[in-house]
C-alpha cells in the first residue's frame, strides 16, 4: 500500500465534500487506490462532525500539489455549497474571509469554473471508483440528498429527461453500472413538510426515518448505528407512513441533552428500544422489497452495491445477502458523506479516463485513504514520546501478540488512515476476545459507550468460515456485515458478539493489510483464536486518531496499556 508519488504532475482532479458533517476534499490523480487521498476535517482538526467548512484539508492538498487543479468539483447536502456560503457571509464576513486566507479559489462565488454533482450522484461515482464489479446495481439511500432544484447539472450530464417535484429532496437513487458506465434507473423523492412538533420537519424517507429516529432517542441525528444496535431489544412493529409516525411519537420523551448514565437511567428506555425495533425493521422490509423488484426488473445482474449512509447498517447487509436475491453484495468502505469528496473528483476522472477503468478486485482493495503524511515517523514519534517509557522490541509483531495473549489492551497506529467510519487496523484498538468482562471494562475505562453496544472484531480470512456461519471464502474487509457466530464459538465470541448472537466482523487478507494479517497470525499461533476485538482508535464523542499527536492524546486521556506506533511501543505512564 505504498503511494505512488510519480502521480504528482498528472492531471489532477480535486474534490471538496462541503457536507454538514463529514466535510472533506479529496484529490484524485490516477485509477489505483493507493494514489489518491480523502483528508476529513474533523479528524484534522479532532472536532468531531464540527461542520467546518473543508479549510485545512484544501490546505494541505494545496500545499502538496498547488492551487492549479485541472478540475475542482464540489457538493454538499440538502442545500448547493454556494447557497450554504452566500447565508454564512450574511452573517459573518466568510468570503473576505477566505480572500485573506488565499482560499477563495475554492468558492464558486469567486471561482465559475467550480462544477457542481448532485449528491447521490456524488455517492455513487465514489462506489463506482471502488466497484468490484464489471456490471451492478447501485442503490444509493441515506437521510436526505440534494434538492430538485439544484439538478440541472446531474441530468445534463446523464442526458436523462426526468421532472423534478419541486421543494423535494433526494431520497434514493438507483443506477445501473455497465463498466465505467452509469445510468439512473430511478429516484424516489421526498418532501420535507412542517411538523406538528415544534421545531422539526418531517418527511416520507426511510433513511430520514432512521435519522429522526436517533434523534428521538439519543439527541444525535448521527447516532443511527446506535439505533441499529438497540434494536435488537425491542419489539418492532412495521411503520406504514413514516411522517405520521414521527407524528405521533411523545417528542416530550425524547432524549434530551445528558450523560451516559442519564441515557442509561432513562424511565423510557423500554419506549427508545421498541422505537429503534420498529424503524429497523421498515428499512429492512422496505429494502428487501426494493431489491427483489430490481432483481425482476434485470435478472441477469448478480451484482448489488450499496451506498450512502443506510448501507452502514451491518445487520441488514447480511441478511441481504443471506437471501441470495443478488449473488453478491458489495459495500464501499465510506459509504456515508466520508465519500462525497471522493466522488465528485471521481466524475470528472472516470469519465475522462474510462480506458482506465477497471473493476477494483476485492481481495486487493483498502480503505486507507488518509492522508501519506499521516503515516508514522520513528524520529517524530520518538520525539513526541520523549518522556515516555519506549520499547523498540526486535521483532514487534511477535512482541505485540504476546501483550494481547496476556490481556493487555493495546492501541495499534500504522500507515494510512482509514477513511471510513470503521478501525481496520491502522487506527485501532485492540483486545484479546477472550478477556473476562473485557466489553466493561472498553465501556467504563477506554470508550465510555453505552453498555448495549457491541464490539467487532478482525479475523483471519481463512479461519472466519471456522467461527462465523458464513461460507469458505466470504471477505468482510469493512466490517460491512454482521454475521451470525457458530454455536460452538459463542461463549469464546461473546465480548464482540450482539444479543443476537452476531458479530460486526472484519476479514483480513495479506494483500488487503500485510502487517495487520501477521498480527492475527501471530496471536493466533499463540492463543489458538485467530481473532481479536478492533474497536476504533478514539473515545466517544472524539473522531479517530489521525497523526501521532492524537495518538499521544489518546494514550493520555484513557486506561490502555499502551499503544504501538509503527515499530515502537509506548508504555502508558
Amino acid at each position: 500500500m505504498s503511494y505512488d508519488t510519480s502521480l504528482k504532475h498528472s492531471k489532477q482532479y480535486l474534490g471538496l465534500g462541503k457536507t454538514l458533517f463529514n466535510s472533506s476534499a479529496a484529490v484524485v490523480i490516477g485509477d489505483s487506490i493507493d494514489s489518491n487521498q480523502i483528508l476529513l476535517t474533523e479528524r484534522l482538526t479532532q472536532k468531531k462532525a464540527s461542520g467546518a467548512w473543508p479549510e485545512l484539508a484544501i490546505s494541505i492538498l494545496e500545499n502538496e500539489y498547488g492551487p492549479n487543479y485541472n478540475v475542482i468539483a464540489e457538493n454538499r447536502d440538502v442545500i448547493s455549497p454556494i447557497c450554504f456560503e452566500e447565508a454564512i457571509n450574511t452573517t459573518i464576513p466568510f468570503f473576505p474571509y477566505l480572500k485573506k486566507k488565499g482560499l477563495h479559489h475554492y468558492t464558486s462565488h469567486f471561482n465559475k469554473n467550480i462544477k457542481y454533482i448532485t449528491h447521490h450522484l456524488s455517492h455513487a461515482y465514489a462506489a463506482l471508483a471502488m466497484s468490484p464489479y464489471q456490471s451492478s446495481i447501485i442503490i444509493v439511500m441515506d437521510g436526505a440528498g440534494s434538492g430538485s432544484v439544484d439538478f440541472q447539472n446531474d441530468y445534463k450530464s446523464s442526458n436523462e429527461q426526468v421532472s423534478f417535484p419541486k421543494n423535494s429532496h433526494e431520497s434514493c437513487s438507483i443506477y445501473l453500472q455497465t463498466g465505467p458506465n452509469l445510468k439512473l434507473l430511478k429516484k424516489d423523492w421526498q418532501t420535507f413538510r412542517k411538523s406538528q412538533v415544534p421545531g422539526h420537519d418531517f418527511s416520507e424517507g426511510i433513511g430520514m426515518l432512521y435519522e429522526k429516529a436517533a434523534e428521538y432517542i439519543f439527541n444525535n441525528k448521527r447516532s443511527a448505528g446506535k439505533v441499529m444496535g438497540l434494536a435488537g431489544f425491542g419489539h418492532a412493529q412495521n411503520i406504514i407512513d413514516p411522517f405520521n409516525y414521527l407524528e405521533s411519537l411523545n417528542w416530550e420523551h425524547s432524549f434530551k441533552v445528558g450523560s451516559k448514565e442519564d441515557w442509561e437511567n432513562s424511565p423510557f428506555q423500554s419506549n427508545y428500544q421498541d422505537i429503534a425495533a420498529s424503524v429497523q425493521i421498515t428499512y429492512e422490509n422496505h429494502l428487501n422489497k426494493l431489491i427483489r423488484d430490481l432483481k425482476m426488473e434485470f435478472p441477469q445482474i448478480d451484482n448489488l452495491i450499496l451506498t450512502g449512509g443506510t448501507a452502514l447498517n451491518c445487520t441488514n447487509n447480511f441478511k441481504l445477502l443471506n437471501s441470495k436475491v443478488f449473488n453478491n453484495i458489495y459495500i464501499p468502505p465510506f459509504p456515508s458523506d466520508e465519500c462525497i469528496s471522493y466522488g465528485v473528483s471521481n466524475y470528472f476522472f472516470i469519465n475522462e479516463n474510462r480506458d482506465l477503468w477497471t473493476p477494483k478486485d476485492l481481495s486487493k482493495q483498502h480503505g486507507f485513504l488518509g492522508s501519506p503524511n499521516s503515516i508514522p515517523k520513528e524520529d517524530a514519534t520518538l520525539e513526541v514520546f520523549k518522556n515516555y517509557e519506549i520499547v523498540c522490541p526486535v521483532d514487534i509483531i511477535d512482541f505485540t501478540s504476546e501483550l494481547l495473549v496476556k490481556g493487555k489492551v493495546i492501541g495499534w497506529f500504522q500507515g494510512r488512515s482509514e477513511t471510513g467510519p470503521r478501525a481496520l487496523g491502522n487506527r485501532s484498538i485492540l483486545a484479546n476476545v477472550e478477556t473476562p468482562n473485557l466489553k466493561s471494562y472498553l465501556n467504563e475505562s477506554i470508550k465510555f459507550r453505552e453498555d448495549f453496544r457491541p464490539y467487532g472484531c478482525s479475523v483471519l480470512q481463512e479461519k472466519a468460515s471456522e467461527y462465523f456461519s458464513i461460507s469458505k471464502g466470504f471477505h468482510n474487509p469493512y466490517m460491512s456485515f454482521a454475521v451470525p457466530v457458530r454455536s460452538i464459538f459463542q461463549k469464546r465470541l461473546k465480548e464482540v458478539s450482539h444479543i443476537d448472537k452476531t458479530s460486526r466482523m472484519q476479514t483480513v487478507t495479506e494483500d488487503f493489510n500485510s502487517k495487520f494479517y501477521s498480527l492475527l497470525k501471530s496471536f493466533g499461533d499463540k492463543s489458538g483464536l485467530y481473532c481479536l476485538l478492533n474497536t476504533s482508535l478514539n473515545i466517544m464523542g472524539k473522531p479517530i486518531a489521525e497523526t501521532v499527536l492524537d495518538a499521544k492524546t489518546f494514550l493520555d486521556s484513557t486506561n490502555v496499556d499502551g499503544i504501538v506506533i509503527g515499530n515502537i511501543y509506548i508504555k502508558k505512564n
